[in-house]
């Protein structure tokens, strides 16, 4: 093979992909790509192509992200060209394959008629993108992996003031994997019987979660390997590094209520509609909406604004224990509702200051508390 491509005169690099496997890699990097970075070299994607195949490859310096493309490789070579323009190119193309062929660092880019030279510059200061050694390693289902973010990592942070709220908490310990999120106003918890085989607690920043949940479609079991500061994920077709946020994760078991004095269930459907329709008549306040649970079994869902006027429903519920009025922001708690996939939820309350905590029903393992608001 190497006689071959060293027969390619003036030539960098040769090859030919499948076109639809190059623009997955390249969605897979798009929004590592940086288009506002002080260093020029990060708003490129660099390809490499050797003798295993072609790789594409994006970092920001806090992700990096490697795709695996396979591939037929007439010459090999490294090189790193515009993200933004290569991404914008390909998605417009249409064929079975596309031919890149380098020469004096500009990329040619040909797909059946269609023909694009690209301006790229030399890989020599592309940072490299740094491999976790040792730590814990262990393999997660992909489906699995997914669920459980799904669950959490709307409730993180989006204040930077406290960088260890804006991740994921991801524990592994005797037999179970947890995960738990908040933005100390709402947490949302997970457990399930995972047993890993290793032991870890680490909290991932949920930017990088949601590039794994992007990438994760495509394997059916990813391996997870958690080091001192950085944290890879490994798929079929691409690996994903990350730092770790440092620090210690708050102590949320503290703020998960020993009891309640009210339950009621109710079809979570008709809460969520009822909130939305409240939350139009308090915009421009908290969002707060007020809920009534009423021993008669019902949850009367009221919210008033001097401008717009007010709103009142009622909804049905299996209400037990104390009659109960509290104020939530309607927002958090339609998050809570939208994350479980059952059709009715339990409502637990302690009195007007206490958080209240939503479980769907029969789903165990899942736990999502939101603070009320003082009016």
């Amino acid at each position: 093979m190497n006689e071959t491509i060293s027969s390619i005169k003036g030539v960098d690099i040769q090859i030919s992909l499948v076109l639809d496997k190059l623009k997955t890699a390249l969605s897979g990097v798009e929004r590592i790509v940086s288009s506002r970075s002080t260093l020029p070299i990060l708003n490129n994607v660099l390809i490499k192509a050797d003798k295993s195949g072609v790789e594409i490859v994006a970092t920001d310096l806090e992700i990096g992200v490697r795709f695996f493309l396979g591939g037929k490789v007439e010459k090999e070579g490294v090189i790193t060209v515009p993200g933004k323009t290569l991404i914008n190119l390909v998605n417009n193309l249409h064929g079975d394959t596309v031919s890149l062929t380098v020469k004096n660092n500009i990329l040619e880019v040909v797909c059946g008629e269609t023909k694009a030279d690209i301006n790229g510059m030399p890989a020599d200061d592309y940072p490299e993108i740094p491999q976790v050694e040792g730590g814990k390693v262990v393999k997660i289902k992909s489906e699995e992996l997914d669920e459980i973010l799904a669950a959490v990592d709307f409730a993180v942070s989006r204040d930077e003031s406290r960088p260890i709220l804006t991740g994921v908490y991801l524990v592994s310990k005797e037999g179970k994997l947890t995960a738990a999120a908040t933005d100390s106003y709402r947490l949302a918890e997970v457990i399930r019987n995972i047993n890993l085989g290793e032991e870890f607690g680490v909290v991932v920043p949920n930017r990088t979660l949601q590039e794994v949940r992007r990438i994760i479609g495509g394997s059916e079991e990813l391996e997870l390997r958690v080091g001192d500061n950085q944290v890879m994920f490994g798929f079929s077709n691409a690996s994903l590094v990350s730092r770790i946020i440092e620090g210690e994760y708050p102590p949320y078991k503290q703020i998960i209520p020993a009891g309640h004095t009210l339950s009621a269930e109710f079809e979570i459907q008709e809460l969520a509609d009822a909130l939305k329709t409240a939350s139009i008549f308090s915009l421009e306040g908290s969002n707060s909406v007020k809920l009534n649970v009423r021993g008669e079994g019902e949850i009367e869902v009221t919210s008033e604004s001097s401008q717009l006027g007010n709103f009142v429903a009622k909804i049905p519920a299996v209400v037990t224990g104390e009659p109960s009025e509290i104020t939530f922001n309607a927002k958090y708690v339609l998050d809570g509702l939208n994350s479980f996939d059952t059709v009715k939820c339990v409502m637990e309350l302690g009195g007007k200051t206490s958080p209240g905590v939503l479980r769907p029903s029969g789903g165990e393992g899942r736990l999502y508390i939101v603070m009320p608001l003082r009016n």
